[in-house]
């Protein structure tokens, strides 16, 4: 049975020790962003990570700072990594028709935006919620975006669990039943930790 989820909870490829994180290196000039995230292992543990990830130049001045809990210049958290706003890079005057082939169709300047700006991320399954959020610091130490509402860390536990039957973030019912939300978190915790499946 195919697993669902989609894009949003596809497996990261980024390599287990990579520290610096850029799609299209050398091809424009670059600012180097700390984002500091959470990701959960195999067995269920939830641990703290932190990668250097390569923007293109000028994108900090695009992106004002925020206070903790504003997606500020994030797009969203997957799975698999950080997506930032592309949108950004059309107000930096970023330019991607030198980095695709004259003869290209248009989707290839859209691949271009996204690469430049959308990042796996190392460390196993990424999530984003008010207990593991993640941060996202610009080259000048000021916070520019902040996720709490990604997949969150029962989510992770549900999918894992289950081998990928069910697919859902949870933070509707971390929101309106905290309680019910952290008794679920401590029994799927139990489950990986004694090697068996839900399935």
């Amino acid at each position: 049975m195919p697993r669902r989820g989609g894009n949003a909870f596809r497996p990261s490829q980024a390599p287990p020790d990579v520290r610096v994180i850029n799609n299209l290196p050398g091809r424009y000039p670059v600012e180097d962003w700390r984002a500091y995230y959470w990701a959960v292992t195999d067995d269920g543990v939830p641990c703290d990570r932190y990668v250097t990830i390569q923007l293109p130049r000028g994108y900090a001045d695009a992106c004002p700072p925020v206070a903790w809990g504003e997606q500020g210049c994030i797009y969203q958290v997957r799975r698999w990594g950080l997506a930032c706003l592309p949108s950004l890079l059309e107000a930096i005057g970023f330019d991607p028709t030198p980095l695709v082939d004259p003869n290209a169709p248009p989707s290839e300047l859209v691949r271009v935006y996204l690469e430049a700006t959308h990042f796996d991320l190392p460390g196993g399954f990424i999530i984003a919620d008010p207990d593991y959020p993640l941060l996202l610091f610009d080259p000048a130490g000021d916070l520019k975006g902040s996720c709490i509402n990604g997949i969150s860390y029962l989510g992770a536990l549900v999918w894992m669990a289950t081998n990928g039957r069910i697919a859902a973030d949870f933070q509707r019912v971390r929101r309106e039943a905290p309680e019910f939300y952290h008794r679920a978190v401590e029994a799927f915790r139990h489950v990986l930790v004694k090697g068996t499946s839900t399935t």
